[in-house]
């Protein structure tokens, strides 16, 4: 997916969410944190922003996938199929993290597209689908 949100503007993704875990006061690092000596916020206190963190996002777990929709940080893609549509033929020349190559194309067959939207329908509770 692009991160460019308009001509010249990079979405900064994780890089802006880990400037905002910073300054939050609720962090663990915080006066909300229950202990005193600080030992659990161990994560917290390493976390730095770095240049290959733009264009990075969370990634929220499967549960409820098909409740989800629209998919992607941008919301770009309306559903399941989409998703699956979009994996199987990326352009891998376009994709990298620092010059190293973190996706692959995954080249499904359209039975093997219907599988995977079925499996991750089976995520959500029946009534929801």
């Amino acid at each position: 997916m692009p991160f460019f949100v308009a001509p010249g503007r990079v979405d900064a993704g994780r890089a802006k969410g880990l400037e905002l875990l910073k300054k939050s006061e609720y962090n663990l690092l915080g006066r909300y944190n229950d202990d005193p000596a600080r030992s659990t916020a161990t994560g917290t206190r390493q976390v730095e922003p770095q240049h290959r963190n733009f264009g990075e996002w969370r990634v929220p777990g499967l549960r409820n996938v098909a409740r989800t929709a629209p998919y992607m940080h941008n919301g770009s893609l309306a559903t399941l199929r989409d998703v699956i549509r979009h994996y199987s033929g990326l352009n891998e020349q376009q994709l990298h993290a620092d010059g190293e190559k973190i996706l692959r194309r995954l080249n499904l067959s359209a039975g093997e597209a219907d599988d995977l939207v079925v499996f991750l329908e089976t995520l959500s509770p029946a009534g929801d689908r």
